[in-house]
């Protein structure tokens, strides 16, 4: 017996003919060659036999009372859990149109009544050798996918890392904000976990996007590491003109940064992040930058991540003298609410406002 037969000593076969001598006569050669056969005399008997018993491979008769053998065939290649059986049919007709309809309804081979032995067993034999073929091939590709899978998340946790570590860098760049990343990351978070539950978004925001914009939502202002000196930054602020500058060189300094480490790679940290840098200071009604970047051509991410990052800015003083208390932060936010923000993630924002971060 060959090695694809040996892996499974006992292939079930199931035999369906009205004839009792037909079966009797299918069941000695097969059970000659070591095979387990499974007999029924209807399709119906057929179909009650595999509720139990699932057989690699149906012999079954063309032309039967109640369901023939072409409906049968049909009604296994329409059901997942049947239609990779092999089926053969044992019959006397051997007109072409009988076979083109056999062959279209999925029928993998023909052989003669009255039955030849050696046309009955090699058939078998060939398509049960092709059946473990494409059972091997296919418990291969799973496990093939599982391993890249694998690979994939070793990956993206050794990305998050470096993700992380340039967070580590920025902060340190910028220690005078504080806790300002991680509350933008853990805010854009709850943000994007409340929004699964709006209608509009819940197909846009999964588990991944969750993940991803908590890590990826702190490297908002990483071109900042790329800007001059405080005291310089000093001086952008305190001209309209000087402080759009910055904001359009530092969004895209941060942006082209990331890229540089490999965004656009199949990164799905990093592929955000880069979306989050350079639109992040974008507004809902077009006045923020990218220039004429409004509604819904800003990235999902980006939208969620400025209404995280505007309201902690609010509380501690970036950028102003004095901090705002929370119920002014509020109003502010709310106030800009179809002018700089998207107004459904407002809405969230409203509801989970007590929740968020704002220490």
């Amino acid at each position: 017996m060959d090695g694809a037969m040996k892996k499974q000593e006992q292939p079930k076969i199931l035999i369906v003919d009205d004839i009792t001598m037909n079966v009797e006569i299918l069941q000695e050669i097969l059970k000659s060659q070591g095979y387990e056969t499974l007999c029924a005399l209807s399709v119906q008997e057929a179909l009650d036999l595999m509720k139990e018993n699932m057989p690699q491979l149906i012999l079954t008769d063309f032309s039967m009372p109640g369901m023939n053998g072409l409906e049968f065939c049909r009604l296994l290649k329409s059901n997942p859990l049947t239609r990779d059986i092999p089926l053969i049919f044992a019959t006397v007709a051997d007109s072409s149109a009988d076979k083109k309809k056999a062959f279209e309804a999925g029928v993998v081979d023909f052989i003669r009544k009255p039955f030849e032995p050696i046309e009955v067993i090699m058939s078998v034999k060939n398509q049960m050798n092709s059946y473990y073929a494409k059972r091997e091939m296919e418990d291969y590709n799973r496990m093939m996918h599982k391993m890249v899978t694998e690979q994939k998340k070793q990956m993206e946790k050794e990305q998050e890392k470096v993700l992380l570590a340039l967070q580590t860098v920025a902060e340190r760049r910028n220690a005078h904000e504080g806790s300002h990343l991680k509350n933008v990351g853990y805010n854009s978070r709850l943000l994007a976990q409340c929004l699964q539950l709006v209608p509009k978004y819940e197909k846009m925001v999964n588990n991944a996007f969750i993940d991803t914009i908590g890590v990826s939502a702190r490297l908002h202002d990483i071109g900042n590491i790329l800007m001059p000196d405080e005291t310089f930054l000093d001086d952008y602020r305190s001209k309209e003109e000087q402080k759009k500058a910055f904001v359009k060189h530092h969004t895209e300094e941060g942006a082209k940064l990331l890229e540089e480490l490999g965004a656009n790679e199949g990164n799905r940290f990093l592929d955000m992040a880069v979306l989050i840098c350079r639109y992040h200071h974008a507004k809902w009604d077009g006045s923020g930058y990218p220039e004429n970047m409004s509604g819904e051509d800003i990235p999902l991410a980006a939208r969620i991540t400025a209404v995280a990052n505007d309201f902690d800015a609010l509380l501690r003083a970036r950028y102003k003298s004095e901090p705002l208390s929370l119920e002014e932060s509020v109003r502010i936010m709310n106030e800009r609410s179809g002018k700089a923000y998207d107004s459904r993630i407002i809405e969230v924002f409203n509801k989970v406002v007590k929740q968020m971060r704002t220490d």
